[in-house]
Order: structure tokens, then sequence, then C-alpha cells
């Protein structure tokens, strides 16, 4: 198999999860970032190490991509979002059983999948992140610590609390800046 055929196929064994760690880091830019950190991914495709895993590898060139793309907007913020673009949602149907399920049943966990991604969302950056190559991709410690060039301990603490605050905010909501729960709808349905 030649390196295009190779690439190609390991793009798109990964591609849900390369775009959701894409939105992640990127919110609203999220296919610019796709993008940009596949471009740079078949650029050094020649140097990837076979034996290692595909995905961490490319999620490591999406963060340093994300990291550039920050220090460019810092350096030239004129060319920076205004930032109140609607946030992207990935469309991403994933069953969570192999049992046929009755239609309230298949609502109901629909939006408990949904109450959980509104809560990672709303976690800090760092934590955010974690939460979601450890919990979301199932990245191992060292895979995550290799990618965000932290010690292990490091990706240790900052996930147990950016559970505890997942978990804080699936009990009891956060609060928007004036009082209503975000994530509430206020229509009586």
């Amino acid at each position: 198999m030649d390196s295009r055929s190779e690439f190609q196929d390991l793009v798109h064994k990964h591609l849900n999860s390369l775009y959701s760690y894409a939105l992640v880091l990127a919110r609203q830019d999220a296919e610019d970032l796709l993008q940009e950190s596949l471009v740079r991914a078949w650029e050094a495709f020649h140097a990837f190490d076979r034996s290692q895993s595909f995905k961490p590898w490319v999620f490591t060139i999406m963060r340093n991509a994300q990291i550039d793309r920050q220090r460019r907007r810092r350096a030239h913020p004129a060319d920076a979002p205004l930032g109140d673009e609607k946030e992207a949602e990935p469309v991403v149907e994933s069953p969570l059983c192999s049992i046929p399920l009755a239609p309230e049943d298949i609502l109901l966990r629909r939006e408990a999948v949904e109450q959980v991604r509104e809560a990672i969302r709303h976690l800090p950056p760092l934590l955010r992140e974690i939460v979601e190559l450890r919990d979301i991709e199932g990245l191992s410690y060292h895979e995550i610590a290799t990618i965000l060039s932290r010690p292990v301990g490091t990706v240790m603490s900052r996930l147990y609390r950016g559970r505890n605050l997942l978990r804080t905010y699936l009990v009891e909501p956060p609060q928007r800046p004036d009082g209503k729960e975000i994530g509430v709808r206020n229509d009586g349905l």
C-alpha cells in the first residue's frame, strides 16, 4: 500500500474522533483546524512511526496547530472571529447498545447524552480537553500526556478535577449571568 492510500485509510478510520477533538480545541473554527492539521499530518507522514498509534500523533499535530493559530490571532487581533457565532454541534450517531429500544427510551438516552455533552462544553478548556481525550476518545494517560506535553500525574489530576466539575454540572446545572440555568428550556416543555 502506498503512503497516500495508507494516510487516507487512517484519516477515514479516525475522522469522527479528529473532528470531535477539533471542536474541543477550536469550536466554530473546527473544520479549519481539522483541515490545517491534516495538511500538516500529510506533510509529516513520511516521518510517522508506524509502531505508534495514529490518532494521538494527529491529535498532537492538531493541538500544536491550534496553539499556532492562537499565537497568530494574538499577533493580529483584527483577524480573530468575533466569538458570537453559535458553537458547531458534532453530528455523531453512535448507538449506545445493540438492543432495539422503544422510541421513548431512545429519546431519554439522547437527552442524557446531550446533557453530558452540554456539561462538557462548560468545562474550562484545559479540563474539557483532557476529559474529551480520556473519556470520549479513550486515549491512555500516557498518550494524553504526550499530546499535551505534560506529566502523566498532571493529566490524572486534571482529569479528576474535570470529572468532579462535570459531575457538579450534571447534578446542579451551571447558571448564566442572568441567573437562569444553562440548557434548560423555558417554553414549558
